[in-house]
């Protein structure tokens, strides 16, 4: 998945493609520093340690391990996923993320998950680096239940950023956000769910895909809200069962695509 480095963050869901897995095997001078969790594998450019020292690079990789093992605790108790393999995590040198994968997005990227978790590295484990592991996270652990393309665009990238706003600690859109979409409402650009139900967001453009996102996000955390924790476990239980998003709306909320955006534009004209 891919996250932009601005205010709200764009995720884009990948399946391995041919290139892109490569870079898993160079840092900035062809070499990882890799340690093991019960959950993780982290393989640590190398780079890194200009930035924080030998002492501070060995400090570095246990702040990541502790943020994707809260990562996958949260994800566990949160939807009830909780993949049993190591999941593979590549953290880059920043300079070697941005001129391997710059050009390949319309949009500046700070992550991806194409079969592992792919994240732009910095001078330390700050809210932002947390929030970007949290929500690849939550790719590679829906990964584990379904093949590809199983989980519709609007509910992968919309569950991704609801774990990735909690862990910033923020429950619901902003006032911003909402207006954002209000707006997008009334004018008519407002992207209908059936339209965000591929397997990525990978063709919109910066300004599309922001709305994308938001829009899965305002959802998700709306069917939460509306229909709580476990139900929005079942959700999940039975996309990943029956691979059909119109047969796990029905089952584990008694509704459809249609009334879930119904809800979300009424939401949007009341608040």
């Amino acid at each position: 998945m891919l996250v932009a480095r601005s205010t709200l963050s764009f995720v884009l869901a990948l399946a391995c493609l041919a290139g892109w897995a490569d870079a898993r095997d160079r840092g900035a001078d062809g070499k990882w520093s890799t340690r093991r969790s019960s959950h993780f594998d982290l393989h640590q450019d190398v780079a890194l340690d200009r930035y924080s020292g030998p002492g501070g690079s060995r400090a570095f990789e246990l702040a990541v391990i502790e943020a994707l093992e809260t990562a996958h605790d949260r994800v566990r108790d949160g939807i009830g996923v909780a993949p049993r393999a190591r999941v593979q995590v590549f953290v880059y040198d920043p300079g070697v993320f941005d001129a391997t994968y710059a050009q390949r997005f319309g949009f500046s990227a700070a992550g991806f998950w194409d079969g592992a978790i792919h994240v732009r590295g910095g001078i330390q484990v700050d809210a932002r680096l947390v929030a970007t592991l949290s929500h690849e996270y939550v790719h590679a652990a829906l990964a584990t239940l379904a093949p590809a393309g199983s989980f519709p665009a609007w509910l992968n990238e919309g569950l991704a950023e609801l774990f990735e706003r909690q862990t910033l600690g923020q429950g619901q859109p902003s006032a911003g956000e909402l207006a954002f979409l209000r707006a997008a409402a009334a004018d008519g650009s407002f992207i209908p769910l059936a339209s965000l139900g591929g397997t990525s967001f990978a063709g919109l453009d910066e300004a599309s895909a922001r709305l994308a996102y938001l829009e899965s996000y305002a959802c998700v955390e709306q069917l939460l809200h509306r229909y709580g924790r476990e139900r929005l476990e079942r959700l999940v239980e039975e996309v990943a069962r029956t691979r059909r998003i119109d047969k796990a709306l029905a089952r584990a909320l008694r509704t459809d695509l249609a009334e879930v955006e119904a809800q979300l534009l009424a939401r949007l004209q009341s608040d």
